[in-house]
């Protein structure tokens, strides 16, 4: 079975004939193989159109108070309807009054007397012409769309490699908070922070309410990932994040972000482990400073005494002191 026949039983054609033999012909070639419906004005054809879109039109040309050309031209203008195929069926036959036609927007031409076959074939061929035209619109719309998607992943996957250098150049638990807010900001999500080493909670909306601090501390325990319905919790050692507004109406960008913000997380989750041992060797350095600074002295007090023999074994007491702790200040 041909693509013709296999669309043809659903397609519908408006004739449009001032003239009711006219009508009644075209409808008696037609009918067996397409829907039909009939106008026999110019205003009936686009009260039609108005109501029901047909998927082709056969128009005649000299029709009183609005002509077929003015019809087309009408027809043509309208986003609505100017893709619907026109062919003219006219007994003005001379080639100006043929490219009048073609100029009003039509499809194609066919004079009366017309031959039946002659005519079922241009109609076949301007069915297939906008069956084609509609497919290649579809196939642009995915291509775009598809195009869309993979320019918002690069985007995102640009704002997640920025994201991750920041990090890098955080140096306290609050900076790198802060820093979540930011980037996740950028893609309209709404989220809760929760830096478990600290306390401390960030979020969009300013302070973070009770109830809110309640559900994350007591789902912590609860899994790795909580999915509830818009809502989605990731637990890590050091550092919990709730959105709130996940993207579940749209897939692809559902899973996609999820991967993400779990990547996000992680990250994070590191950071702190490494800005909290900095801050221990910190303190670790406070707590010796003053031991530090009495060895000092006592070189200062050895080598002003003149005892060479203490002298050196103080200096290397202590060098060996300070390379104790400077080596564990490089692990």
């Amino acid at each position: 079975m041909s693509r013709q026949q296999q669309g043809s039983a659903a397609q519908h054609i408006l004739v449009v004939d001032d003239q009711q033999a006219n009508l009644d012909s075209l409808q008696l070639i037609l009918k067996f193989n397409y829907q039909v419906s009939l106008a026999s004005t110019g205003q009936a054809c686009l009260d039609q159109l108005a109501d029901a879109t047909p998927d082709l039109i056969l128009l005649d040309v000299d029709m009183p108070m609005m002509d077929g050309l003015t019809v087309c031209r009408i027809i043509k203008a309208n986003p609505a309807t100017s893709e619907i195929p026109v062919i003219f069926v006219s007994a003005l036959s001379r080639l100006s009054e043929r490219l009048a036609g073609y100029r009003a927007g039509a499809d194609d031409y066919v004079a009366k007397p017309y031959d039946a076959e002659e005519l079922l074939l241009k109609i076949r061929v301007a069915l297939n012409n906008r069956h084609d035209l509609q497919n290649a619109k579809q196939r642009s719309v995915l291509v775009r769309e598809e195009m869309e998607e993979s320019l918002a992943l690069s985007t995102e996957l640009a704002e997640i490699a920025k994201f991750i250098g920041r990090t890098l150049e955080c140096d306290d638990i609050r900076s790198l908070g802060e820093q979540m807010l930011v980037t996740l900001e950028r893609f309209g999500l709404r989220v809760i922070v929760r830096m478990i080493p600290s306390g401390h909670y960030f979020s969009h909306a300013g302070e973070v309410g009770v109830l809110d601090q309640e559900m994350m501390e007591s789902m912590y325990e609860k899994g790795r990932i909580i999915d509830f319905g818009h809502r989605t919790l990731i637990n890590t050692e050091s550092v919990s994040l709730l959105v709130r507004n996940m993207p579940i109406h749209d897939d692809d960008r559902y899973h996609r972000w999820k991967e993400n913000i779990n990547l996000m997380v992680e990250v994070v989750n590191q950071r702190i482990s490494d800005v909290q041992r900095l801050l221990d060797r910190q303190g670790e350095r406070e707590r010796l400073q003053p031991l530090i600074n009495g060895l000092h002295q006592l070189i200062e007090t050895v080598q002003e005494s003149g005892y060479e023999v203490v002298k050196e074994e103080a200096a290397v007491t202590v060098s060996r002191l300070l390379m104790a702790w400077e080596s564990k200040q490089t692990i």
